[in-house]
């Protein structure tokens, strides 16, 4: 796996958390907070200006995060 194929793995597990509603992230024991998921961007469509793979995640509140994800080895 590279990283790119880990940004949309993840991208991919994230969006299908944000579809659940509280029962079943309960039901799969997940915190309560990724319910505030509201959008989850990779950082070309995001428009991020980097050569890293990574993933721009917008919360419900407006507030947002930056993933940036680095092959290591």
């Amino acid at each position: 796996m590279n990283d790119t194929e880990l940004q949309q793995t993840l991208k991919t597990l994230l969006d299908e958390i944000s579809y659940m509603d509280s029962d079943d992230l309960d039901q799969f024991d997940m915190p309560e907070e990724l319910a505030e998921i509201e959008r989850i961007s990779t950082f070309d469509k995001a428009g991020v200006l980097t050569q890293d793979a990574g993933l721009v995640i917008t919360m419900k509140d407006g507030s947002e995060f930056q993933l940036t994800i680095i092959q290591s080895r």
